[in-house]
């Protein structure tokens, strides 16, 4: 879970900053939303492990915006 936070914040400053990420010279937003959207899956599976079902609800432009 920590590595695919990790992965997201590095992804977000990569495309703010407009840097190479990955194999990409440049990372488009698609590209940054895939890498949240596959964060968020990973924590509502998580979740539903945990708990038995999600409990906190993440969208792609909250988890960007902090």
């Amino acid at each position: 879970m920590d590595q695919l936070r990790s992965k997201v914040n590095a992804a977000k400053i990569a495309y703010l900053n407009g840097t190479p990420f990955g194999d990409k010279e440049r990372i488009s937003y698609e590209d940054l939303k895939e890498v949240a959207q596959e964060f968020i899956r990973e924590t509502y599976d998580f979740q539903k492990k945990k708990y038995g079902a999600v409990k906190v609800k993440i969208s792609v432009a909250k988890l960007l915006r902090r």
